[in-house]
């Protein structure tokens, strides 16, 4: 793949498998997702979620199958090179840089996207310098967006939680991938705030367009959030369609949902929308 391309992605994955030994934890996996789709993967620890997320970034080698996107085979693609044409992956535990400010970190988070020439900058060459209020104005968008502005000075360090994932979350946006991998975005979060989550994610969705390909323990708000939803078992697809399909498919109840839908009814009803500020605390 030698363009970046434009717009959200498209994505398929055809018949992968990983192997750590003798355990296959994706077993054949198919899955496609056509630009701009939010499709949902739940499904008990250990059922191959994470890992596929894994194989389609890059960070590990299939035994088998492809991931194409737009098209184009990506398997020989260093992660790195993956993330260079659009593909973004997000991790459990936002990893951040705790002695730096939000501000730094959403710079930082920017030149990577855009990097600065040093001697432009040391010589204030003209172009340089809108380059850097070009980037600052993006920061100031995201910012707002995201409702930071209050932790702006503050170090990643003194937040809680809730707070460094919307910082993350906030990084993301000015990455500006046009396939995103988001793995477990509330873990680790109280239950009001994984609540408020549901507006932010669908604003990150909204200001980059991207495709998004999310795992989530919590299953309501995975199904308030996707179009389409996808069961996985012991490294296998078992169930896939809207999410009202798949919260009464009988697969999908055997394998992770249950019969008596606990599983469903575990994070209680979604409440109303709560302002995004809501996450932010000390």
């Amino acid at each position: 793949m030698t363009a970046s391309g434009t717009g959200p992605a498209h994505l398929e994955v055809r018949e992968l498998v990983v192997s750590f030994g003798g355990v296959r934890a994706v077993d054949g996996v198919s899955l496609e997702l056509s630009p701009g789709e939010v499709l949902a993967l739940v499904g008990a620890n250990g059922s191959g979620k994470t890992t596929l997320l894994d194989a389609i970034s890059g960070l590990v080698t299939p035994a088998a199958g492809h991931v194409v996107l737009d098209g184009e085979n990506v398997d020989d693609l260093l992660p790195e090179e993956r993330a260079a044409v659009g593909l973004v992956r997000s991790f459990q535990d936002a990893r951040l840089f705790p002695e730096l400010t939000v501000e730094d970190t959403l710079l930082l988070s920017e030149d990577g996207r855009n990097p600065s020439d040093v001697v432009s900058i040391t010589f204030r060459l003209p172009w340089a310098r809108r380059s850097e209020r070009a980037k600052r104005a993006d920061i100031d968008d995201v910012i707002g967006s995201f409702r930071l502005g209050a932790f702006r000075h503050r170090r990643i360090g003194q937040l809680s939680t809730g707070t460094r994932r919307v910082v993350d979350l906030a990084s993301i946006a000015l990455a500006r991938p046009r396939l995103l991998l988001l793995d477990e975005p509330t873990a680790g979060i109280a239950q009001r705030e994984a609540e408020a989550f549901v507006p932010l994610l669908r604003r990150l969705q909204q200001m980059t367009g991207c495709t998004v390909l999310l795992v989530e323990h919590d299953v309501p708000l995975a199904f308030e959030l996707c179009d389409r939803a996808v069961v996985m078992a012991t490294g296998a697809v078992v169930s896939v369609g809207p999410p009202d399909v798949v919260r009464h498919d009988p697969r999908a109840l055997e394998a992770y949902l249950g019969a008596s839908e606990e599983v469903l009814r575990a994070s209680g009803p979604l409440a109303p929308a709560q302002p995004a500020g809501g996450l932010a605390g000390p």
